[in-house]
């Protein structure tokens, strides 16, 4: 007789896991920790922000002040090379045009003045002159010299025909006198405007003015010098700090993107973690990964030749 009993067949249970399960619970505590987690990476990144945001203002402050040293650098180095280059030129040359000038016043001057003092002479000269015709003239005319006056005629008479009387010699000399002394008179008056336009002139003065004027010029020369070495140094101190802020709003903008990155992580998490939706965002289903752990250590094929394992 055969002791074989056939197997007894064991009733399936059925396993009704807790609700809500223990799954549950704990995505429940982690959909609070990453509430909280995604309030605080929101703050954080929303403070990285705001010193994105001023990191790029300081950057625009630090360029703004650099393009105005670049172009004070340029218009005063317009100002040196256009203006002031030439200005030095002109107030040597204008220097030396007056010293020239001043020469050939001096020697024109030093002329005149003497010209001056001959018509001033001759002035006084043509003026007894026409004292002495008067003179004469009255001679003639008085009675008193009536013997005198005889003398003199019968001398020119000897002179033969065709000679003046002694009347028309007079008056004849009378008239030269007088238009010897309106003649001198012209000149010196002439002399006189002349002395006055010298004097208007004065090329004396111009050389005070040209020193006033080069003076000036100078120190403009001077202060655009100046201005030319300060403006570029300040240019060249700017490049600093501008590259300082350059560099402090691309670490400030790279922890703004690092910090959106985190936040936008914590989000997603806390929705999954929400939703425990293990289909969707290419998430593999628990199934699957059970099967592939058990196909890990399934031993049904840990007898096969090593070659055939290769092969495979």
């Amino acid at each position: 007789m055969s002791d074989f009993k056939p197997p007894v067949e064991t009733p399936a249970v059925q396993c009704a896991p807790p609700s809500p399960s223990q799954f549950d619970l704990l995505m429940k505590d982690y959909g609070v920790v990453l509430k909280t987690e995604q309030q605080q990476k929101s703050a954080a990144f929303e403070a990285e922000v705001i010193k994105t945001n001023t990191a790029s203002q300081v950057v625009c402050v630090e360029r703004k002040v650099n393009e105005k040293y670049a172009r004070a650098v340029k218009e005063y180095n317009f100002l040196s090379n256009c203006v002031t280059v030439y200005t030095g030129q002109d107030l040597e040359g204008l220097t030396a045009t007056v010293l020239l000038a001043q020469a050939k016043y001096t020697g024109i001057k030093t002329s005149f003045d003497a010209a001056v003092t001959a018509i001033k002479t001759a002035k006084q000269k043509a003026g007894l002159v026409n004292t002495l015709a008067g003179k004469l003239k009255d001679a003639v005319a008085d009675s008193c010299n009536s013997e005198e006056l005889k003398l003199i005629r019968e001398n020119l008479s000897k002179g033969g025909p065709g000679k003046k009387n002694i009347e028309d010699s007079v008056q004849e000399f009378v008239a030269y006198a007088e238009k010897i002394n309106n003649q001198a008179d012209d000149v010196v008056q002439a002399a006189v405007k002349v002395a006055g336009i010298n004097a208007f002139v004065n090329v004396d003065n111009l050389s005070v003015l040209i020193a006033t004027a080069k003076t000036d010029g100078t120190g403009l020369i001077t202060d655009v010098e100046n201005n030319v070495k300060g403006s570029q140094k300040k240019y060249d101190d700017s490049r600093k700090p501008l590259g300082d802020a350059l560099k402090d709003l691309s670490k400030a903008s790279t922890l703004k993107n690092v910090a959106w990155v985190v936040k936008d992580a914590v989000a997603d998490a806390a929705k999954f973690v929400e939703d425990k939706n293990c289909n969707g965002g290419g998430c593999k289903k628990l199934d699957d990964i059970s099967e592939q752990a058990e196909h890990a250590f399934d031993c049904n094929n840990c007898d096969e030749p090593a070659e055939q394992q290769n092969e495979s």
